[in-house]
């Protein structure tokens, strides 16, 4: 979640018992969402906060009078659910057994230039709930998040340290005085990390002191956004930072070598901030998925280790994590399932990569408006015509919405699938889609073959076809 936080201003209509009367295992959300009549929103979950592996909660559409109502299961609670919905990120926390009245802010659409962006991360936006008092979780923490942002991006970091330090001894006072009475632990230990991050800025401390004092001897929360974003702070690149001391150099041995999960723990306990139990184990969860983002550790020596703690662990949290982990790292990587979707085409028909199973799949991410696009689909049309019997080409098209996409293809006579991206727009990030367009060539049996591929101009037909010789597949 990032700091600086756009909240619409709460409307208080009506106020609400703690809980209400719903059963437990249920949530129930409605309220209006103006602008966004006969649309589809879809709000998702964290599976953790390492990997932030999106995981889509529910979805729902939006009826004639900006109206909509729904109800799901979400498991433990609280939990942050999101929406990544025109130009906002949209966010509320929700707990068991509530029924929350919600209003969303009136629809902007991305601009050009921001649908283009697949890294565009959208204005962070407080969902305001309209049927709760003061007291309840989101309410809470929207109003910290108001006094305590200015203090993260102000002037603190521009202050001497014993001002600093008086400062924040000040801030903390007031923060108490404010929430005085608030009986609520999830909301304690949100503040309490919270206030932690301004406390390590006002003080200077190190990751070894924050370590020490914040994590070592406390509970692993493990879905607080504000422990996890300490501890990612702390904990990031550990085994590089570590393995520069003398008793942490034993690492790339440990993994580029010995492939030892067992070792690796070994070299590690001698970190004595880093205790012996959950904690350490979460720290090389981040560890091995920090590690590869990097050039300095073997990749299968990482996946071994990560593989030998998934199965070892006695904590089914970091058996959880370490599966999100493996998913995310080689979810492009050749002879590794690339990321599934489902899509509609031109005719509104649902389609995925285990529709094209038995061909080799040429994958592309593009814009109707791109010169770079429309300049290769003549020569994507070749290839569709000549090589169409064993290669599929696959486009998913990124266009302001479907309608648009069947009419750019209306206009056009290309005869290759065409999917809309905007019933899953989470695959940009799935497919590290950086540029437009992207390439990327799927094997027979739906593995990854080569990502990202050459594009059509730059031989990728040369490269098919010595593929396939080596296969035995041509003549």
């Amino acid at each position: 979640m990032q700091a600086i936080l756009f909240v619409f201003t709460f409307i208080w209509l009506t106020v609400f018992a703690a809980s209400g009367a719903l059963q437990n295992g249920t949530v129930v959300i409605s309220g209006s969402a103006p602008g966004y009549a006969g649309e589809e929103l879809i709000f998702y979950s964290w599976t953790d906060q390492i990997s932030f592996t999106e995981k889509e909660r529910f979805r729902f559409s939006v009826d004639p009078n900006d109206e909509f109502s729904l109800e799901f299961d979400p498991g433990d609670t609280p939990l942050f659910i999101f929406s990544h919905t025109g130009r906002y990120f949209l966010y509320m926390f929700v707990e068991d057994g509530k029924e929350y009245r919600i209003v969303l802010p009136p629809k902007t659409e991305k601009a050009p230039h921001e649908r283009l962006n697949p890294y565009f991360e959208g204005i962070p936006t407080h969902i305001a709930v309209v049927n709760h008092d003061s007291t309840e979780l989101n309410a809470l923490i929207s109003n910290f998040d108001e006094m305590y942002d200015p203090l993260f991006h102000g002037s603190l970091a521009r202050m001497t340290e014993d001002q600093a330090v008086s400062f924040i001894d000040s801030v903390t006072a007031e923060m108490d005085f404010h929430f005085e009475g608030i009986q609520h632990s999830w909301f304690d230990s949100y503040r309490k990390y919270k206030m932690a991050q301004l406390e390590s800025i006002a003080r200077a401390r190190t990751a070894r002191s924050l370590s020490e004092t914040w994590f070592r001897h406390e509970p692993v929360l493990y879905d607080n956004p504000a422990y996890m974003e300490l501890f990612n702070q702390v904990y990031d690149r550990y085994f590089l930072f570590f393995s520069r001391t003398v008793r942490g150099n034993r690492i790339f041995n440990d993994i580029n070598k010995r492939n030892s999960l067992s070792s690796l723990m070994t070299t590690l306990q001698s970190d004595t901030v880093l205790g012996r139990g959950r904690l350490l184990e979460l720290v090389v969860l981040k560890g091995l998925h920090d590690a590869f983002y990097g050039s300095d550790f073997s990749r299968s020596g990482l996946l071994v280790v990560l593989d030998s703690l998934a199965a070892g662990t006695v904590y089914p949290e970091h058996s959880r994590i370490a599966s999100h982990i493996r998913e995310k790292v080689t979810r492009l990587l050749p002879g590794f399932e690339p990321p599934g979707f489902m899509l509609r085409d031109r005719e509104g028909t649902m389609k995925g990569l285990k529709d094209f199973r038995g061909h080799y799949v040429y994958l592309n991410f593009c814009t109707a408006t791109s010169y770079s696009c429309l300049s290769e689909y003549q020569i994507l049309d070749r290839l569709n015509d000549d090589h169409g019997e064993y290669l599929k080409i696959v486009t998913v098209l990124i266009d302001r919405d479907y309608q648009a996409m069947v009419d750019f293809l209306g206009k056009n006579d290309y005869d290759w699938d065409f999917l809309y991206y905007g019933d899953q727009p989470s695959i940009l990030k799935d497919y590290d889609v950086r540029m437009f367009p992207s390439y990327y060539l799927i094997d027979r049996d739906g593995t990854v073959l080569m990502a990202p591929a050459p594009s059509p101009a730059e031989d990728f037909e040369l490269y098919l076809f010595r593929t396939m010789r080596s296969r035995r597949e041509l003549r």
